[in-house]
């Protein structure tokens, strides 16, 4: 039996912030496409940034996105599963946070309002082609059930908020870190663990035929799930943990190494 679908976290896992996925790694990617398995991508990314990493790799699956909570057609932009706060989680989340001195960041379809104007937030907008707006009252767009929050701040802080907040909502909503300077909240149901449980029954994969790569603290959940988990060599202590292999490092291509090994050896497809 081979592997029949193939999810990457983005980014430190098939790239970085300097630079672009490797020829190498698009290659691999291609090579599992034409073996007959799918590829998809669980990111923390907006929808339509994740958009254009798909379209790179000329992804056709769904693609898992907002943290694990929404997953959508990359070619038609067609919502297939969908898990935002509700109005409620919205405020005790925010009330949760009152005071706290970083910007907090509302994600409300494609747009985001952060709490106040500050050079994170000016940086964020460019990246994000003007998408981000400043709402003083993060608490008036809670009716509108936001696809999750992020905190940013200082990476100690950021961690003690994390577990502060793990221990007072529990199971009642989803936290977690994306990167060591941002905490994000979800609905309970979201993440991409569940996510990708989701895209398996919804394609007719078996959790055993899944291999999921990945490298942030938030990837842990979904590579203890996945049939092969696959944690990147440069990865925090969580995913690497939680995996069953880890592979080399980003700079060597680490995903790229461990698909074409399964290829080699007739497991994919």
């Amino acid at each position: 039996m081979g592997y029949k679908l193939v999810v990457l976290d983005i980014d430190g896992t098939i790239r970085s912030i300097e630079s672009e996925i490797t020829s190498r790694t698009r290659n691999a990617i291609a090579r599992v496409t034409a073996s007959g398995a799918r590829v998809t991508v669980a990111t923390g990314r907006m929808f339509r940034s994740a958009v254009a990493a798909a379209a790179e790799l000329n992804l056709e699956s769904p693609i898992i996105t907002f943290q694990g909570a929404h997953v959508a057609d990359p070619q038609t932009g067609e919502v297939l599963w969908h898990r935002p706060l509700t109005r409620q989680m919205t405020l005790d989340a925010l009330d949760a946070l009152d005071g706290w001195d970083g910007e907090i960041l509302l994600y409300d379809g494609h747009r985001v309002h952060a709490s106040r104007l500050t050079p994170f937030v000016e940086s964020y907008a460019r990246r994000n082609e003007g998408m981000v707006e400043v709402s003083a009252n993060l608490q008036a767009l809670a009716a509108d059930e936001p696809t999750r929050l992020v905190v940013v701040g200082e990476e100690g802080l950021v961690s003690e908020l994390e577990q502060r907040l793990k221990d007072r909502f529990d199971s009642r909503l989803y936290v977690t870190r994306s990167l060591p300077h941002f905490c994000e909240i979800l609905h309970p149901d979201a993440g991409k663990r569940n996510a990708m449980a989701w895209l398996c029954r919804h394609l007719g994969v078996a959790q055993a035929e899944t291999v999921a790569f990945g490298n942030g603290s938030d990837d842990a959940p979904m590579l203890a799930w996945a049939g092969l988990g696959v944690a990147i060599g440069d990865a925090a202590p969580e995913p690497v943990a939680a995996a069953d292999v880890v592979a080399p490092p980003l700079k060597e291509d680490g995903a790229a190494t461990i698909l074409e090994g399964l290829l080699d050896h007739g497991l994919v497809g």
